[in-house]
This record gives C-alpha cells, structure tokens and sequence, in this order.
C-alpha cells in the first residue's frame, strides 16, 4: 500500500486524495503515514506537520 492513493473514510463529502508515505508501529499496532495537505512549494510556518498517522479502517484505496 506504500505509495498508493488513498482518501479519507468520514461523513463528509470531501474528495481529496492523498498518498501513504509509510507504515509505523506504535503501541503495538500499525498504523500509516497519509500527507495531510498536498505539498506547497515554498515553506509556510503555520504547516510544520503535513503527515498524520491513521489505521486502515480509516482508509479508502484510490483505485485509477
């Protein structure tokens, strides 16, 4: 799933896509690494963190 396309599972109707970085264990369980915000070309100081952690019950798989 590494590199796939994948949207967020949740009661809005928001189509954003977004891109699993990686994978992570914490706590005993795993979790991947989805950008939160597309990547901007210039450095904005309110974005410092644009990856969340997210398990995949939370996921949809893009597929194209």
């Amino acid at each position: 799933m590494l590199g796939d396309r994948v949207m967020f599972r949740s009661h809005d109707h928001a189509t954003n896509q977004r891109l699993v970085w990686g994978i992570r264990l914490l706590n005993g369980s795993w979790f991947y690494v989805v950008e939160l915000s597309s990547p901007v070309l210039t450095q904005t100081p309110d974005k410092v963190n644009r990856f969340s952690f997210v398990n995949e019950q939370d996921l949809v798989r893009v597929i194209s």
